[in-house]
């Protein structure tokens, strides 16, 4: 089977083993790369099995892998991260730091069997209603930067997922040290994947780069305690405090006795979006997506609605309406906290791509065990297969003779079909009249791209 696939996706597979025994390492082995075997066609475990011929299983036995088999997840993402690392090594820092992302998409699915399926408010706009039934998933990752084709490009590395509960019916519960439990919501299905990849990259500076939903002071305050620092989005209504002024001398005669407050004091008020107008501008100028842009900008440290630390505020002036950008690391500067931000743009452009290539969605699990291990399989198989793209575009059985974008998954597919079925065909037609050309007749490719 080795000689079938490329050399380079195989030695990464091989460097895995180790956490798999070996029966089970074959369906892992298998699961990756039926991951391209399968095209755009569904990733479900009946498509898995049918396209590993070279894994004589039952269909069952690939589920059992799933729902029953004894290996551990968490030690694959672990290898994964630590082959990501060494690949890639200083193009995980950017300013110091690494750069991690969150987010969370939705996965259609019908109410039965499979576990937490319920009705969610659809964000993205759904022309068809406002709803969606089926799974939230949170997703955690690294961001990386490098040039590829000449281009510094942003490179997202998926490596960790989690089922959200839903309000109506949660997935599980949290008890505190009094013994007291309460259903677990957003937060504690979200936070903790940070908390992991924090423990997993051994506790260096992280910074995370969520939307503006995560703008909350739930998720600000349990970043601060790790510590991991937050640069985000916010809305345009947001409001924050100056420092409060100082208390004067006491007025002279008798004290008066006054209710104590309940509240921490605070300074001035101010709208946001209005600081462009109280305060002068300064003119910051920032690569984005490859071409330089110049705003003017207002920056300011504020006090914001229950957080317990002050604030980076950067409201940038755009051509409809002020975009104003957070940061809880007080030490980066206008240009840095705008650079770190745009650098989360082809985030959705990689959730796209799981859900394309990798199956993200095609699960037809019916236990959570199940679910999570086939979810952790798509965001391992995309890292490992990005990997293969990003060091490897010479080789000779990646090239096309159609012009594709040099991170392509599509043209990496039909690349390892056009691999497999070549070396199948040769070997098993040794002694047929071929042509001299060493290439696979084009009818035959036809067939599977």
């Amino acid at each position: 089977m080795d000689t079938l696939f490329p050399a380079m996706i195989i030695t990464y597979l091989g460097q895995l083993a180790p956490v798999f025994s070996a029966n089970h390492f074959v369906y892992f082995r298998g699961f990756v790369l039926a991951m391209m075997l399968l095209g755009q066609t569904r990733k479900c475990v009946t498509n898995v099995a049918r396209v590993c011929f070279f894994v004589n299983r039952h269909v069952s036995s690939w589920e059992r892998f799933l729902s029953q088999a004894q290996w551990e997840l968490n030690q694959v993402r672990d290898r994964v991260l630590g082959l990501i690392q060494q690949r890639l090594g200083p193009h995980l820092l950017m300013e110091g730091a690494y750069l991690a992302w969150v987010d969370t998409t939705l996965i259609a699915k019908v109410k039965g069997r499979m576990p937490g399926v319920q009705t969610w408010h659809d964000h993205n706009g759904n022309p068809e209603g406002t709803y969606l039934v089926g799974h939230h998933w949170a997703l955690v990752g690294l961001m990386g930067a490098m040039l590829v084709a000449g281009t510094d490009t942003s490179l997202c590395w998926p490596l960790l997922a989690n089922l959200i509960p839903g309000q109506s019916h949660p997935l599980g519960f949290i008890v505190n040290p009094q013994g007291v439990a309460r259903a677990m919501t957003f937060w504690d299905a979200v936070c903790p994947l940070l908390a992991q990849l924090h423990q997993m990259l051994g506790r260096v500076p992280l910074r995370v780069v969520p939307d503006a939903y995560f703008c909350k002071a739930p998720f600000l305050n349990w970043t601060l305690s790790l510590p991991v620092h937050v640069i985000t989005r916010m809305r345009r209504d947001a409001v924050g405090w100056d420092d409060p002024e100082p208390e004067g001398p006491p007025p002279p005669g008798p004290k008066k006795r006054t209710r104590k407050p309940t509240k921490p004091r605070k300074g001035r008020r101010w709208k946001l979006a209005d600081l462009l107008l109280a305060f002068p501008t300064d003119l910051v100028t920032v690569t984005v997506s490859g071409q330089a842009q110049t705003h003017p900008v207002v920056t300011r440290d504020l006090w914001i609605t229950d957080v317990t630390q002050k604030v980076r505020v950067v409201v940038i002036q755009m051509v409809a309406e002020p975009l104003i950008l957070l940061s809880t690391d007080l030490t980066l500067s206008p240009p840095q906290i705008i650079h770190l931000y745009a650098r989360r743009f082809p985030l959705e452009l990689a959730i796209r791509d799981l859900k394309q290539h990798f199956g993200l969605g095609d699960y037809q699990c019916t236990s959570g065990l199940a679910l999570s291990r086939f979810v952790g399989l798509a965001l391992i198989s995309f890292c490992l297969w990005r990997l293969v793209l990003l060091y490897h575009p010479p080789a000779d059985w990646l090239q096309s003779h159609h012009p594709t974008a040099p991170l392509s998954l599509t043209n990496l597919s039909r690349a390892v079909r056009r691999l497999l079925i070549g070396r199948i065909f040769h070997t098993s037609a040794a002694g047929a009249d071929l042509p001299n050309s060493p290439t696979v007749p084009q009818e035959l490719f036809r067939l599977i791209v």
